[in-house]
């Protein structure tokens, strides 16, 4: 992989950083704002610098964390993705040229003050120069840059002490201080916001900086304060020397300033200053334009002669004559001022979008993302940023928003006519949010190891087969003890093989090293102490160390080549000042074809006490037979718990004390049950916590937006509990699993006559949507049952499928209503003519519903319905039988004959 060296130290970084805000802003925008905002000029470029800060800093934490060439592109494709990469690059990239070309422009307007020559000629004749210069080399450009920087700041600073010093004996100037009221302020903040752009461009040349970590946040930081006085300073002593309307027509308002300051020479000297500023504008442009190309060439987005690197000068030749070629034409066809304007708004968008990455990158929490400087107030700053470059794109009006529409049609394009065929990856992003690659059918399962193909360029982790493994336990170098997790994993399997899965994440791009690849001293500790605990407790265990660039893919892939019945994790808390963002793999959580255990070790070896919180769901019969499991290993007892309001009446504390009757026959450990009272659910936990040593519940429902960003009920029990917490989910396809040994017990028929009745049979439904379905069938149980209106059950439906989606795949559906006035349960069978899509994760439709309806108190005979359904569908050509029914009479003998079957 083509590489730059790292030549750039602190003076040459900030010389770079102030030389790219040294521009065509400085020298023509203050007459611009000027129209709009008047005598609070210098509030606008103060207003402007404060809110360009969280952008650098936001761009020095991600650059310290991914210091390679091509800045917020390389941030971009990482985490949003190639698409998004490819517009943020391409638009970025020409963003910055335009710019440039516009510098050299301005540029041929202030030389016309010294010498009669064209504006076009002289701006190409100096941009040949740069071209060469950038040809040459960043170490000469930076020594080239620091005399330039330093020339200009001194000069600048001469004329603004020379102007304080002058006005102390002006009037006060006449006229409104803020014509354009707030509105208008706010506009120029948003025009002389890229004045201080140039600030990040640093970032674009990370690859090339001495000590990253430390260089870049204190380039960036001390350029902004230096510029910012500068700016402000300007602008304030032009607002008092010249009233607004004359200020607003001059198009060297600065040369003016220094002659009206120092005469004739101070006009000269300021107008060479300014050449010299928008040469060294021009300079930094390409230098930061030409490594956009490089990087996405580096990527495969752009053809690979844009990588090349001279190996004598360390510049890339092509991207650097490619950037100078498109300047020269921008130059010569373009308007480049309005063009440098509408792309204006492309930068803004992109610092968002850096504000966008950075959230991203703290919650999706990556194992190599491992910044040497970290953003303050954190997540409010990156947020506050994200809202202003909103409200100042806005504020930019439609012009802006032309602009960056523009941008992102090119950058679209460019994706789908070259970039979409080259690259097979994706960002972060992608691999935090629903993963239809992982779930449709076929399309990765088997794709590692049967075509024998690893799926990211590392050592294929399936080359030597794998075996079945009862239990997988995942490690990720960040749980607070590996042994804890093992233990667990150990009890899950009983007699059963158990893998231990260690996975260390690599970045989606760069090189891998040999020394990668070996395994060093600490993960053979962690090795040795694995197969030291599995002899110890009689478990099979194998170990495996993995290298990945996707680790929710090598973790599903495991489990499910595995066939595992568990995946433990360590439970790794996320809160913050109150946002407590979405867990890294929540939703692969949610999708594995597994059991999941997710454990918080408070530092607890031996569990004398556990609480079990149930509630009627998915996942309460996994609770109790877990809770079970390790109750028997530790000779602990179990206490069934259930949170109430303190204003629930007793008859729905008598409603929860049967229910937990139903639970208790399910086990062989508990010793007692208590409905927990409060006033608030999660305090009311967290105190009955410290009476216990492992407390024991349900995954939540699958997640609402609200739940994503500040934590639901359980995500606060599980931080703040006084003792170890296990949390379990049970995957929608397998819930009858963990009641295997109940729907075993019988050795006769299944007694399907006490729960089904003609009333609750429907074949060829007529239903085009889930709602048409969920109505058709609560109306047939209302039927059947007394007091119980078809609305109630309808409701209890849905909110059964917010905690979790029924579908089980194959056509087939198991939904099911929780409802405390229905008498018995009652368990009926649909089939529809047509499937209807029903919102499950891999968008199947669904064709088949087995249904029960009834009390929290007759859990165990749900329960029992479930597990026993499940089989008869697993075992038997009850599926096919069903589909040909024409009506309720045919249904029923299926049901009959399947049961028949199996016995």
């Amino acid at each position: 992989m083509a590489k730059l060296d790292r030549t750039l130290g602190l003076t040459g970084l900030v010389a770079v950083s102030i030389g790219a805000m040294l521009g065509g802003s400085i020298f023509v925008l203050p007459a611009v704002a000027a129209q709009i905002t008047g005598q609070t000029l210098w509030l606008a470029y103060l207003l402007a610098a404060l809110l360009v800060l969280p952008a650098a800093l936001t761009k020095s934490e991600l650059a310290t964390a991914l210091p390679a060439s091509g800045g917020s592109y390389v941030y971009i494709e990482r985490c949003l993705g190639p698409l998004a990469g490819t517009i943020g690059g391409i638009g970025l990239s020409v963003s910055l040229l335009l710019k440039a070309s516009f510098a050299l422009l301005v540029l041929g307007a202030y030389l016309n003050l010294l010498v009669n020559a064209p504006v076009k000629p002289v701006a190409l004749t100096v941009l040949a120069m740069v071209v060469v210069l950038n040809l040459a080399g960043l170490r000469k450009l930076g020594r080239v840059q620091t005399v330039i920087v330093t020339v200009c700041i001194s000069v600048l600073l001469f004329l603004i002490l020379g102007g304080l010093t002058r006005i102390s004996s002006l009037p006060a100037p006449e006229g409104p201080k803020m014509p354009g009221g707030l509105g208008g302020l706010m506009a120029a903040v948003g025009l002389v916001f890229f004045s201080y752009a140039g600030v990040t461009k640093v970032a674009a040349i990370a690859e090339e900086v001495e000590n990253p970590s430390r260089n870049i946040p204190r380039g960036m930081i001390f350029s902004i304060g230096l510029i910012t006085l500068v700016y402000t300073g300007i602008s304030w002593v032009l607002v008092r020397m010249f009233d607004v309307p004359s200020l607003a027509e001059d198009a060297t308002p600065i040369a003016s300033l220094a002659e009206a300051l120092h005469g004739k020479a101070g006009m000269v000297v300021l107008s060479v200053t300014a050449v010299l500023a928008l040469a060294g504008m021009a300079n930094t442009g390409i230098l930061a334009a030409s490594r956009f190309p490089f990087a996405m060439s580096r990527d495969r987005l752009l053809p690979p002669i844009l990588m090349k690197v001279n190996p004598r000068s360390g510049a890339p030749v092509a991207s650097v004559l490619l950037t100078g070629g498109f300047m020269a034409a921008s130059i010569l066809f373009l308007d480049v001022v309005k063009v440098a304007k509408l792309c204006s708004s492309f930068k803004i968008a992109a610092f968002a979008a850096n504000h966008v990455v950075l959230l991203v990158m703290r919650e999706g929490r990556p194992q190599w993302y491992r910044p040497g400087f970290k953003v303050p107030l954190y997540p409010w700053l990156p947020i506050f940023g994200v809202l202003t470059g909103l409200v100042l794109l806005v504020a930019m009006g439609g012009v802006a928003l032309m602009g960056l529409g523009a941008g992102l049609a090119v950058g679209t394009a460019a994706y789908f006519f070259y970039g979409r065929h080259k690259v097979t990856h994706m960002g972060l992003l992608r691999q935090l949010l629903h993963r239809s690659d992982l779930v449709q059918a076929g399309e990765v399962n088997g794709s590692l190891a049967d075509e024998g193909v690893a799926p990211d360029g590392l050592p294929e982790p399936f080359e030597n087969g794998l075996v079945e493994a009862h239990t997988t336990v995942a490690l990720f170098d960040r749980e607070p003890s590996a042994e804890a997790l093992v233990h667990l994993g150990a009890t899950l399997a009983g007699n059963r093989t158990m893998e231990v899965l260690r996975i260390e994440e690599l970045p989606e791009h760069g090189e891998i090293f040999s020394s990668s690849l070996d395994r060093d001293d600490r993960i053979r500790s962690l090795e040795r102490r694995v197969l030291a605990l599995s002899e110890e407790r009689g478990v099979d265990v194998h170990f495996d160390d993995v290298l990945s660039r996707d680790v929710r893919r090598t973790l599903y892939e495991y489990a499910s080549r595995q066939h595992s019945r568990w995946v433990v994790m360590a439970w790794n808390s996320s809160q913050r000042r109150g946002l407590h963002l979405r867990d890294p793999f929540a939703w692969l959580l949610g999708h594995l074809e597994s059991n999941v255990a997710l454990l918080k070790d408070a530092g607890i070896r031996t569990y004398r006490k556990i609480l079990a919180i149930a509630e009627p769901g998915p996942h309460d019969a996994l609770v109790i037979r877990t809770a079970d499991q390790l109750a028997e290993l530790f000779r602990a007892r179990i206490t069934l718990g259930r949170y109430l309001p303190s204003s629930a009446g007793e008859a729905e504390e008598e409603v929860v004390r049967t229910y937990h009757g139903e639970l208790a026959s399910l086990c062989s450990h508990v010793s007692g049950a208590e409905v927990l009272r409060g006033d608030d659910e999660v305090t009311t936990v967290v105190k009955a916590s410290a009476r216990f040593d492992l407390l024991v519940f349900g995954a939540p429902p699958e997640a609402a937006l609200r739940d994503m960003f500040f934590g639901s009920r359980q995500d606060h029990i599980m931080e703040q509990a006084h003792c170890a917490v296990l949390r379990l989910s049970t995957p929608r396809a397998e819930t009858h699993k963990a009641l295997e040994p109940i729907a075993k017990k019988d050795s006769g028929e299944f007694p399907f006559a006490t729960f089904v009745e003609s009333g609750a049979l429907e074949a060829a439904l007529e239903a085009s949507r889930k709602e048409d379905l969920f109505a058709a069938m609560a109306s047939c149980f209302a039927e059947l049952t007394e007091d119980t209106e078809a609305a109630a059950i309808e409701e209890a439906f849905w909110a059964r499928e917010k905690q979790q989606n029924t579908a089980v795949g194959d056509g087939v559906a198991l939904p099911h209503a929780t409802v405390d006035s229905v008498q018995k349960t009652h368990l009926g069978i649909f089939t529809l003519a047509r499937p209807v899509p029903y919102g499950n994760a891999d968008g199947g439709e669904v064709d088949v519903c087995l249904s029960t309806v009834g009390p929290s108190t007759d859990r165990n005979t749900h329960l029992y319905l479930l597990s026993a359904v499940a089989r008869l569908i697993q075992e038997g050509d009850l599926l096919s039988d069903l589909r040909r029914a024409a009506s309720r009479e045919d249904i029923a003998d299926a049901l009959r004959q399947a049961a028949a079957r199996l016995t």
